[in-house]
């Protein structure tokens, strides 16, 4: 690639429902800067789940845009992993990237600049950022405290083992070389993304931490909720367990398994401290939930939070 030739990024999305987060998010990619010293150019695959068709006016909106160039397309089988498998089908074959981002996030205006320079004109098979919550107005502080719906961080360009679809770029050419895809035998269970990124970690991906390229992401009032919280630790602690049982890997079963009995009894000793108020509550529950999941996830139970 010559050093003039603009870099051809195309970003993923699929879209379930949710057109006014999906205007946000296209109208934070149309203004996107534009360094001189960093020339992309920009396309968007947005993947329509609902066979209704609901994001269809929003991103033909942007057909005409001379900032984006906007595909849109429908995935009528439900599913997240199929949605995304739609979207790597129809990234244009001329991309030398692609980024993986939700219909409920947007990004800083930097963003893809900024990806661009951890990724490195492909040296690196992906870079991924962190990802910031946005809260409803005046949420209860131990919530905040919990810090549940907040993501681990690292150093600027460091060296990671793990990734997930909220946001990241990865090469083109990486996907070509391997034939890496979203298993859809994880069409309901979520961590498809954790499966996705722990696959490509074994045929040699490289990841990278771009500390700058950040992301908001949007929490509904109503998932600040025990209810949502507990069920996500659950349904958390159980994707680790749906891809162990699909990589039938004793080793790593009975490993997970002392992990989901570990939790569970951390949680269960932790519990008295809830009599110090609802964050310590709240912490004990999560390594409840989540050791829980794992554990009934090893002996069978899928727990399908997308189903229909």
């Amino acid at each position: 690639m010559s050093a003039a030739q603009p870099v051809h990024v195309a970003v993923t999305v699929i879209t379930y429902k949710r057109p006014d987060g999906l205007k946000r998010l296209l109208d934070a990619l149309e203004a996107q800067e534009r360094p001189e010293d960093l020339p992309f150019r920009l396309s968007v695959v947005v993947v329509d789940n609902d066979e209704n068709e609901g994001g269809r006016g929003v991103a033909e909106a942007y057909l005409n845009s001379p900032r984006l160039d906007v595909r849109y397309f429908v995935e009528r089988r439900r599913g997240i992993p199929v949605a995304r498998n739609t979207a790597l089908d129809n990234v244009p074959e001329d991309a030398d990237a692609f980024c993986l981002v939700d219909d409920d996030e947007w990004p800083v205006l930097d963003w893809i600049a900024s990806l661009l320079r951890k990724w490195d004109n492909g040296r690196v098979d992906c870079v991924y950022g962190p990802v910031e919550p946005v809260y409803p107005e005046d949420p209860p502080a131990w919530f905040i405290k919990s810090r549940v719906f907040e993501r681990k961080r690292f150093a600027d360009g460091a060296p990671i083992g793990h990734a997930a679809s909220n946001n990241a770029m990865v090469s083109t050419a990486f996907i070509r070389r391997t034939g890496l895809r979203f298993d859809e035998r994880m069409r309901f269970t979520g961590g498809s993304d954790y499966r996705f990124f722990k696959q490509g970690r074994k045929q040699g991906m490289t990841i990278i931490w771009s500390a700058a390229s950040l992301v908001y992401d949007e929490v509904p009032a109503n998932r600040l909720t025990w209810k949502w919280i507990l069920q996500r630790q659950y349904r958390l602690g159980n994707t680790f367990a749906v891809d162990a049982r699909l990589e039938g890997d004793r080793g790593q079963s009975l490993r997970l398994f002392a992990y989901g009995v570990a939790r569970v009894g951390f949680g269960v000793v932790s519990l008295p401290m809830a009599l110090l108020g609802p964050f310590h509550a709240m912490r004990a529950m999560i390594h409840i939930l989540r050791g829980s999941g794992t554990v009934f996830g090893l002996v069978g139970h899928r727990h399908e939070e997308y189903a229909p």
